[in-house]
């Protein structure tokens, strides 16, 4: 690109905040807004919010196919700094279960831990209160979600404990830039780990 107008316009297309462009290219805020208002460019005024995805399933090959994966236990989790316990899932009711302890309002990483074994890894961007929430209550347009919560439910009225555990990474950057550490622990976690629920077809 010759101009620093071009660049201008290519961070704003690459999805880049107007303040983030004038932090980054070393200019005034005004500059970048009045060559993208002139270029008829709207973008860069706000960012979209991803406010929640579906949790993650993922799918496992084994070199021959019938090799056990090794239950990983809690203190795995524990010892490792950051994650802490955050009670546990209690039967409430016909058909429903509550925490005993509330989670916390910030976005974070998650675990279910049935028996201490670490069965499921998760990620919520919107607060750990918000998602166990939605495990609670239940969400039919989140498959994975839905199909969680049954084994939630299974393992409970099985006589199982289920304990939370939730981990609350501190936000970091590269090179200026914004980077979700939640979201690295979680995918990090779950093909280091392979936790029972995160794979797709499995069963505890």
């Amino acid at each position: 690109m010759k101009t620093k107008a071009d660049k201008i316009r290519a961070l704003a297309k690459a999805g880049y905040l107007r303040t983030e462009i004038a932090k980054l290219l070393g200019i005034r805020y005004q500059h970048a807004r009045h060559v993208l208002e002139r270029s008829g460019i709207s973008l860069g005024r706000t960012r979209d919010v991803v406010l929640d995805r579906e949790p993650v399933e993922v799918e496992v090959e084994t070199a021959t196919g019938d090799e056990e994966i090794q239950p990983i236990g809690s203190d795995y989790l524990l010892s490792s700094g950051g994650f802490r316990r955050n009670g546990q899932w209690l039967l409430a009711g016909d058909d429903g279960f509550e925490l005993s302890e509330p989670a916390p309002k910030e976005p974070g990483v998650y675990a279910f831990v049935v028996d201490d074994v670490v069965c499921y890894v998760g990620v919520t961007l919107t607060t750990l209160h918000t998602r166990m929430g939605h495990y609670r209550r239940g969400n039919e347009n989140m498959r994975t979600l839905q199909r969680v919560k049954g084994l939630i439910l299974d393992a409970l009225r099985g006589g199982s404990v289920v304990e939370l555990l939730v981990a609350i990474p501190k936000p970091a950057e590269w090179h200026s830039m914004p980077v979700n550490m939640a979201a690295g622990l979680e995918a990090g976690l779950i093909s280091h780990i392979l936790p029972a629920w995160n794979i797709r077809g499995a069963r505890r």
